[in-house]
């Protein structure tokens, strides 16, 4: 899994999903489109949507992008840029580190994107687990 910081939360990913992550860039604005999807780079000769992970979990406020990282992933056969506050480590977790949302949190928040808890030291640190293909699917 590759852990990162959307605001003061931390997130993690399936590394199989992620390509490289990329120090931010110049992105190119696209008229019309929802505000999450800050716009598209030319990733290697590649035009690729890049999307605002904080603005898509419904984290505002800071709109300094400068110092954000971008995680280039695959998401349902296509590859797309993610802005993230900050990258911290890759982990390896086991069966028994993950537990499902609580099913208070599942009957108040759509939770169909979020894979499970993840408990690092004992459970004194807690990662969301997203599960990108749900997540980004309906607005690819």
């Amino acid at each position: 899994m590759v852990a990162f910081k959307v605001g003061n939360e931390e997130f993690c990913l399936d590394i199989s999903k992620v390509r490289e992550i990329k120090e931010m860039m110049p992105i190119t604005r696209v008229p019309n489109a929802p505000d999450f999807i800050e716009g598209v780079i030319n990733l290697r000769g590649q035009i690729t949507t890049v999307i605002n992970l904080k603005k898509l979990l419904g984290y505002y406020g800071d709109e300094d992008l400068s110092r954000k990282k971008i995680i280039i992933a695959e998401v349902r056969d296509e590859i797309v840029g993610i802005i993230v506050d900050d990258v911290s480590d890759v982990l390896t977790l086991t069966e028994d580190q993950i537990e499902q949302p609580p099913k208070t949190l599942a009957s108040r928040v759509d939770v169909r994107y979020i894979k499970g808890i993840a408990k690092i030291n004992g459970g004194e640190r807690l990662l969301i687990m997203i599960d990108l293909d749900k997540l980004l699917g309906d607005e690819l």
